[in-house]
């Protein structure tokens, strides 16, 4: 046989990225764990230490000495081994994660966990337990240890061992998992005390190793051509030549082979990878979708092998022109072969649109209606999957998604698909007519409601973004050609993305919330003089028509006022939900692209907006430090040497690993440097307008002196007690400290700055807390419902 021999690829696995995921689960069930549930660690620890207290204490100190003599070598014996073996990839891979999940446990540790201390627990200390004040660990007793270095170092070997999981064999897995169960519990016995973060160590120590894997990438890990043809040989296929096919087979790894005896193949290797991928695929389109068939994922990928043969070999006895099955053999130690009978021809999405004949067409809905007779289903069929002989004879192949005893609407889903892509190569009217010359019009005016993108395939749907309205156009040939009304479009998404925002943003929202109503005095709040009220509304209202103004000076197209207020409501309500802005600057974007504005004049008109309004912000905040003197010092602080020389050394390392990576260069050539010159040309055109001048910087102006206007009305609600440029300073420091808290709306962060600020100008506290809730409840929580409205009527008027 004829070997290529090819350097291993680095790639991303989705095996890789499917552990992540896990690992991200589980971290958020440590996360409560650690914090929140405390109940629950300390039932468990007492009932462990009760346990283990049953055995003679030689016995357990005996146990609890060696764990600790092997934690301390087993990290050397780790690098010795790596460095023996010449991996030094691996041995850097290793490094980066230790190191980095033990400084994310320890700052997690001590600004969140150690928050949630845990009361003493209910239980007898057995005689193994030192007396208190003991600290060495002895023949004769254990002490309570105490410290982060534990947690650390759980959460290094978690990260080493994640790096090294892919490369392990079970056994090896099956002791590392072992082995950090054990070291949770020896935890658990040195210290008398719930194990509060060892699970959540243990989780941010994965997520950091699998999240070092899918960032720098590891060896290819399919099979090489050795071992696919010592597998086929012991299933009786000797081949001579293998290599690799450049085709569209997904969910496998596809090649050409040639046997000894001059059979031509077509070879699949599936490894478990792509039963990674197929997992994720399924379980994702489970939570997504709903109606569409979907099976659960099968218990093992050798099960999804043998399903397909079943599928296929089944296909084939019932009369469908598919290849021949040859042979099923297993690659060790977890991957797949599947070998078919070549055919001579080519895929439909490689040939010419004018091979694509009617009697071609009629030859494949023939092969579909003995499909939908014996009820199964293809649930594939893309144009990649139908193959053109070069007799002209149509083949269906692929039935790795295949579904024996077929539901109905699996069977719908197979016509909607087939017409669509058939669509896509010789148009609607073709792609119909053909399929009623075939099935009946019944069969596919009932498939017409399956005739939308979600329930086709990924290649398909990447076909109708190239031909916008080409389903719209499928349907109505259905209606024309069948005299009937399509069905309506099943609604089969279960969640939509944007439901799904909203929850976890209000779940956030209420998080940080919480915390601030527990300490917000809401008789002060009441005790308001409210004919304020209607001022501090109006206040509020006219920072919307600021940024409206702002918006609309920022990109060159004339852009309604009205419909811009609105937008900015809803642009208030996303970002409630989203950290940072993000939410709101992506529906301005919307809203600009709606309104006619190029995609890429839309991002830098944002960009623009947002470098306008940091001039106007800073020159005020400028001025305002000017006219109050000395006392602007009291709050407003320079960081030290230190902590900018710091900054500094950390923003450079980003700078230059996102640099010298290539995915990090990518991004930086393709999405940010494009974005940065977009932004300066949109500022050079700005400043040459005037009419755009004045609404950008006019409109920030507008929508900063409201929300300083707000703040004055709601003080003078209590009485007043500073000047109007005390206030403005307060607003432009507390809100730029705000700006920075990774939550939505900086809630906590500005209320804290600004009270903070109101109180070193000489305010009381007394009145400055209830001033600053007053405030946020005019312009940051009544906004929402509004905003909410605003919402709803910009989508169904189309706008967004």
């Amino acid at each position: 046989m004829t070997e290529t021999v090819e350097k291993p690829l680095i790639v991303r696995h989705p095996s890789d990225l499917q552990r992540l995921l896990l690992a991200l689960l589980i971290g958020v069930g440590g996360f409560f764990l650690a914090t929140y549930l405390n109940t629950i660690n300390e039932a468990i620890t007492v009932e462990v230490i009760n346990g283990v207290g049953t055995f003679p204490g030689p016995v357990i100190i005996g146990v609890l000495i060696a764990v600790d003599v092997l934690t301390v070598f087993l990290p050397l014996g780790i690098g010795v081994a790596l460095v023996w073996k010449r991996r030094w990839r691996t041995l850097g891979l290793v490094a980066i994660a230790g190191v980095a999940a033990q400084i994310l446990t320890f700052l997690v540790q001590n600004e969140v966990v150690s928050r949630f201390t845990a009361g003493d627990l209910p239980f007898t200390p057995p005689e193994w337990v030192c007396a208190e004040g003991s600290e060495l660990l002895t023949w004769e007793c254990v002490p309570a240890a105490t410290g982060s270095a534990a947690l650390m170092y759980a959460a290094g070997f978690a990260a080493t061992f994640a790096v090294l999981y892919p490369t392990l064999n079970s056994r090896w897995r099956r002791f590392g998992w072992g082995l950090i169960v054990v070291l949770v519990v020896v935890r658990m016995l040195e210290s008398q005390a719930p194990p509060t973060g060892e699970f959540l160590a243990v989780a941010l120590g994965f997520i950091v190793g699998t999240a070092v894997l899918l960032i720098f990438g590891t060896p290819d890990r399919k099979p090489n051509n050795v071992q696919i043809s010592e597998s086929l040989s012991r299933s009786g296929w000797e081949l001579s030549t293998l290599k690799r096919a450049a085709v569209d087979a997904r969910g496998s790894s596809p090649y050409f082979a040639t046997a000894a005896d001059g059979t031509d193949l077509f070879v699949k290797v599936l490894t478990p990878e792509e039963r990674a991928a197929d997992n994720m695929f399924r379980v994702t389109r489970m939570f997504r979708l709903k109606g569409v068939g979907d099976e659960r994922p099968f218990s093992s990928l050798k099960r999804t092998v043998e399903h397909e043969a079943v599928a296929s070999l089944k296909a084939a006895s019932d009369g469908v022109t598919t290849p021949q099955l040859e042979a099923v053999a297993e690659i060790a130690p977890a991957s797949m072969v599947m070998a078919y009978r070549m055919i001579d021809g080519s895929s439909l999405d490689g040939v010419d649109e004018d091979q694509i004949t009617d009697e071609v067409l009629t030859g494949i809905w023939e092969q579909v209606k003995i499909l939908r007779v014996r009820r199964t289903a293809h649930r594939d069929l893309r144009l990649a999957n139908v193959f053109l002989a070069d007799d002209g004879t149509p083949w269906i192949i692929d039935f790795g998604f295949a579904e024996l005893a077929a539901t109905d609407g699996q069977l719908k889903t197979d016509v909607a698909e087939l017409t669509m892509s058939t669509a896509l190569k010789v148009g609607p009217e073709r792609a119909v007519a053909n399929a009623i010359s075939v099935l009946g019009p019944d069969a596919v005016a009932d498939a017409a409601s399956r005739i939308q993108p979600l329930a086709l395939s990924g290649a398909t749907r990447e076909g109708l973004k190239k031909h916008k309205g080409l389903d719209e156009q499928v349907r109505e040939q259905i209606e024309a050609q069948t005299g009937r009304e399509p069905e309506p479009v099943e609604d089969i998404e279960r969640v939509k993305g944007k439901t799904v925002l909203m929850v976890v943003g209000f779940a956030l929202a209420i998080y940080f919330l919480i915390p601030q109503l527990a300490q917000t005095d809401f008789g002060a709040v009441l005790d308001a003089d409210w004919r304020w009220a209607p001022v501090i509304l109006v206040a509020s209202f006219l920072t919307y028509v600021g940024a409206a103004w702002n918006i609309m000076g920022s990109v060159p197209q004339r852009i309604p006022l009205i419909t811009s207020v609105v937008a900015q409501f809803a642009g208030t309500f996303i970002n409630r939900i989203t950290p940072v802005k993000i939410g709101g600057m992506a529906t301005n974007v919307r809203y600009l692209q709606k309104n006619g504005v190029d995609t890429s004049v839309a991002v830098a008109g944002i960009g623009v907006s947002s470098v306008g309004t940091f001039i106007v912000h800073m020159s005020l905040l400028v001025m305002s430090v000017v006219f109050i003197g000395r006392n602007a010092g009291d709050f407003i602080e320079l960081p030290s040497g230190n902590a900018v020389l710091i900054g500094l050394v950390v923003v450079f390392t980003l700078a230059s690993l996102a640099w010298f990576l290539p995915v990090g260069r990518r991004l930086l050539t393709t999405k940010v440097w494009p974005v940065l010159k977009r932004s300066g040309q949109g500022i050079a055109q700005v400043a040459t307008s005037p009419k755009n001048a004045v609404m950008l910087f006019g409109g920030a102006f507008l929508m900063i002196m409201g929300y300083i206007t707000a703040l004055w009305f709601s003080l003078e609600a209590f009485g007043g007690g500073l000047s109007f440029v005390g206030i403005a300073l307060v607003f432009l420091a507390g809100q730029a400290l705000g700006q920075a808290a990774p939550t939505p709306g900086g809630i906590g962060a500005t209320e804290a700055a600004m009270i903070a600020a109101m109180t070193a100008l000489g305010l009381d506290a007394a009145i400055a807390v209830p001033t600053v809730f007053l405030y946020r409840i005019a312009t940051f929580w009544l906004p929402i419902f509004p905003g909410f409205l605003s919402l709803r009527k910009l989508e169904s008027d189309g706008m967004l």
